[in-house]
């Protein structure tokens, strides 16, 4: 059965609970240390319903279900507390993903250890079956409902929604948000630009149009998908002869600047990126910085002054140059011969 509120859920959890259980539940309910406090007239002789209102009175609906939780598990009904603690999730699910975040409080873009490991293990796809729009509904609404959630909530369902190409086909638009937020908005931010030009309502396209309606419900896509829109214009501007440093780096601390401006200011960064020429992943945006990095490099030694070799001496030099010295009647210095002062 489908709960609509959180205050029926603790209700039926109650009612399934024998006598003696509902006793327990009450006793322990009047020894809570934390307030607001139950007295014992609260619960002498109610009934579970009258118990399922004092709850929701005391703690509001959402504290009802977490109290009712803690104290079922208190005493040891811990099947119970189970059923009611995953049912009481599902009706405070509205379909919000939970955004992984840097240190610095800023959207984690670096796909998820989960999603590394998922497309790792991708195959190819020779053809791509895409699913009738109406075919994936049901199917998110099925979903929805069988974790007891609200069906006709917009959100939650379209949280429920699966992907239909792409390297995570399969996993629902809640979880892409949640492990590679980066790719859900290079996803949106390509599909607006498409829809710029055609009305199509393929399977394809509208299964974007989902996403794109789900993800940017959130300023956290928002602000990637406006970030995506700059790296691709600030490309467009850079593949203009003598351009390329007007590229954004598009990764890291420092991917809203130029690589010009990268080169140019961050030393040190330029200095790890150089170390990573090796192991960087081929095609990667990480790779686009080392390249123009190392394009620089050597531009600035072909233009660099050289500097004049100092001509080393060698014997047969010090000998002409002593020789020399002699002819024009210069005198080699030399050791001093001593005078003798003895009487012959």
């Amino acid at each position: 059965m489908a709960h609509r509120t959180i205050r029926q859920a603790v209700a039926e959890a109650l009612e399934d609970l024998t006598r003696d259980d509902f006793d327990k539940f009450c006793h322990q309910l009047r020894d809570r240390r934390g307030e607001p406090r139950i007295k014992h007239r609260d619960v002498e002789g109610k009934h579970f319903l009258d118990i399922t209102d004092l709850l929701v009175s005391r703690f509001t609906e959402y504290g009802a279900g977490k109290v009712a939780v803690e104290t079922l598990r208190q005493i040891n009904c811990n099947q119970v507390a189970e059923t009611l603690d995953s049912t009481t999730k599902a009706l405070m699910d509205k379909g919000d993903p939970n955004f992984r975040k840097t240190s610095s409080g800023e959207l984690e873009t670096k796909p998820s250890q989960e999603a590394e490991k998922l497309r790792a293990s991708q195959r190819p796809l020779t053809t791509v079956t895409v699913k009738k729009p109406e075919e994936g509904e049901a199917e998110a609404k099925a979903c929805v409902l069988s974790k007891g959630g609200d069906p006709c909530s917009d959100q939650l369902v379209l949280s429920r929604c699966t992907i239909q190409f792409g390297q995570y086909k399969g996993q629902t638009f809640k979880w892409l948000l949640e492990n590679d937020a980066s790719y859900a908005a290079n996803i949106v931010a390509s599909h607006q630009r498409e829809r710029v030009h055609t009305k199509e309502q393929s399977p394809l396209m509208v299964n974007k149009d989902s996403l794109t309606q789900y993800a940017m419900a959130y300023p956290e896509v928002i602000e990637e998908v406006t970030f995506q829109c700059e790296y691709e214009k600030a490309k467009e501007r850079s593949l203009q002869p003598g351009q390329e440093g007007k590229a954004l780096v598009g990764f890291g601390k420092y991917r809203s600047e130029t690589l010009q401006d990268l080169y140019e200011s961050k030393t040190s960064y330029v200095n790890f990126l150089r170390g990573k020429k090796s192991t960087c992943t081929p095609g990667s945006k990480m790779e686009d910085a080392i390249r123009y990095i190392l394009q620089r490099d050597r531009a600035a030694a072909a233009t660099a002054p050289s500097r004049p070799r100092a001509a080393r001496k060698t014997r047969g030099n010090w000998v002409q140059s002593t020789r020399s010295q002699f002819t024009s009647g210069s005198r080699p210095r030399g050791r001093k011969q001593k005078r003798s002062w003895r009487r012959t």
